[in-house]
């Protein structure tokens, strides 16, 4: 799974934009240490262009670079053959897992893509730490997870699609 990423239809329409907007970000932030080198003909002591021009050079960019190699890695997660089959013999992203506890109480989450969680909703992405948990687990394996501040044993008993795809 190392070779690309997982994400959902909706998913990756989300990084696309987020990425138009990095980019319109980049040039925002480069017209503004325009400002601010004329305000200022010491570069070195104006803290506003340093900081600017940081953000212009490195940390944008490198986000914006992240961001088209998962695009451009992207596996389609509706498109899965082990969902297009209905397999559902062990937890992949795109699959609802519900798990119990010894005391009968229940857990459900849904593995989705690439910085699709919603925590809220139960939606965890397969590479989060409790995503990476679940992957590739199968009806009757038991999982650790984190509840409150403390770790919790589950067993799976059931794995199917999830809900939250189109």
């Amino acid at each position: 799974m190392s070779n690309h990423y997982y994400v959902t239809h909706k998913g990756l329409n989300a990084l696309c934009q987020k990425q138009k907007e990095l980019s319109k970000e980049i040039e925002r932030c480069t017209r503004a240490m325009g400002h601010s080198a004329k305000l200022d003909n010491d570069l070195r002591e104006n803290p506003e262009f340093l900081q600017l021009r940081t953000k212009v050079t490195y940390e944008l960019p490198n986000r914006v670079a992240e961001l088209q190699n998962v695009i451009r890695q992207a596996k389609l997660i509706e498109d899965a053959e082990y969902l297009l089959n209905e397999d559902f013999y062990e937890v992949m992203p795109g699959m609802e897992v519900e798990m119990e506890t010894e005391d009968g109480e229940l857990r459900v989450h849904t593995l989705l893509g690439y910085e699709e969680g919603d925590p809220k909703k139960g939606i965890v992405s397969y590479l989060s730490p409790v995503g990476a948990e679940l992957l590739n687990r199968t009806i009757g394996d038991e999982v650790e997870l984190p509840m409150r501040g403390k770790l919790i044993r589950y067993e799976i008993i059931n794995i199917k699609r999830s809900p939250y795809l189109e």
